[in-house]
């Protein structure tokens, strides 16, 4: 599921466990894509409770700690700025022969 629009968010909320992967250690599922403000990576996260959070990883930084998103909106918010990354991240791939 791409993000061509605010809605396309929602569904991508409401669907996050059938488009990410299980880490059974943490007990939640995550997505990485790309961070291109920083040159890094994002990680976004699902938790059971329904909370989401965030962790950004790269060459020359790396957060201290998961931030968690306060309200829907705010997971909204970042994954409409971070667009391009996250379809870039769940796009399908074609194989040429």
């Amino acid at each position: 599921m791409l993000i061509k629009k605010k809605i396309d968010i929602e569904f991508i909320l409401d669907n996050f466990a059938s488009l990410s992967q299980w880490d059974a250690a943490g007990e939640k599922f995550y997505l990485v894509f790309e961070d291109r403000k920083r040159g890094g990576q994002w990680t976004l996260m699902h938790y059971p409770e329904n909370r989401f959070s965030v962790h950004g990883l790269g060459q020359d930084y790396v957060d201290d700690s998961e931030l968690f998103f306060e309200d829907r909106n705010s997971v909204i918010s970042f994954l409409w700025d971070n667009r391009a990354a996250f379809n870039a991240a769940v796009k399908p791939t074609t194989m040429c022969s």
